[in-house]
């Protein structure tokens, strides 16, 4: 079983092994890697917000010490984060393109990202003939606050969900749609069979008070906090996903023993998922810390969230 496994950290790619750990740079790992070994991709890139052509600083955070002392604000500054426009835009087609030869035809391309990067990526995706199926919108009710106050508050982050296949010969791609139902249960009225929010503890419509649960498709706005701090307790990365995210997209893209890739590993948390939810995992990252995150949070039984 995947969950059994035992996981190291190794510097390229292994087909006998059910699963990968590799601290390396993803592009030196690619060519190992055989044409349709995996399954699907989910990932999650950098964002190009450490240095996009013109960023300029916050000049007044330095002098402002209610931000940067008493909430702690910190901006993403990663070398591995910085890009020029043209070069992101490079870099991005270059590990796209390694991706559609390794995943197999019809399988998932599920990729984060935010306004910086995601309209760049869907525009890639799109000039290749890859099949976009949805946009998911993350909303981050927790979301830290804009401080510059000269813009509205980014609470939401996006995720493309795209196949690896033309437009025209894209089919049978894994949505399991009937498993994606439990993380939308309601309350309905047993008397009106109206859907009520679940404070209510009388119908707001004919004012019953006995309701039945129900199960109804997913939709595409997902409210989930951000990262909770029981998930970095091995270490903290600055874009680590929380668990209920990738449980989501696991549950309902991926089927039991898939391979899913994943470039950017960061911490680990698609391969923890993947773990957890009996799936298999190449997870890549060149960051030496961050590999050892997400060895420890794979070797941690406590990392699962799995309902």
């Amino acid at each position: 079983m995947t969950r059994t496994s035992i996981i190291k950290i190794s510097d390229n790619f292994d087909k006998s092994k059910h699963n990968n750990l590799i601290c390396n740079d993803a592009f030196k790992v690619f060519s190992s890697i055989p044409n349709g070994f995996a399954d699907h991709c989910i990932t999650d890139p950098p964002y190009n917000i450490s240095g996009y052509d013109f960023k300029k600083e916050i000049g007044w955070l330095k002098s402002n010490k209610y931000w940067s002392e008493q909430k702690n604000f910190n901006k993403i500054e990663e070398s591995w984060d910085k890009f020029s426009n043209g070069d992101y835009e490079k870099f991005t087609k270059l590990w796209l393109d390694e991706i559609y030869r390794i995943v197999k035809p019809n399988g998932n391309i599920i990729i984060f990202g935010s306004y910086h990067n995601i309209y760049k990526i869907g525009y890639l995706l799109q000039r290749a003939d890859r099949k976009i199926i949805n946009s998911v919108v993350w909303y981050k009710r927790n979301a830290f606050p804009n401080i510059t106050q000269r813009m509205l508050c980014e609470s939401t982050e996006h995720i493309i969900w795209a196949v690896n296949e033309t437009n025209k010969k894209a089919k049978n791609w894994t949505f399991n749609y009937n498993e994606l139902k439990k993380y939308n249960t309601v309350k309905e009225c047993s008397k009106c069979k109206k859907v009520i929010d679940s404070e209510y503890k009388f119908c707001p419509h004919c004012g019953n008070n006995i309701f039945h649960t129900k199960k109804l498709q997913l939709r595409n706005l997902w409210n989930i906090p951000s990262t909770p701090s029981g998930e970095k307790r091995h270490g903290k990365h600055p874009s680590q996903k929380p668990i209920e995210m990738l449980e989501r997209l696991i549950v309902g893209g991926t089927k039991k023993d898939d391979i899913i890739i994943d470039p950017f590993a960061g911490s680990g948390t698609t391969a923890v998922v993947a773990k957890n939810l009996d799936r298999k995992f190449i997870a890549i990252d060149n960051n030496k810390e961050y590999c050892k995150i997400a060895l420890n949070r794979l070797k941690d039984g406590h990392q699962q969230q799995i309902i």
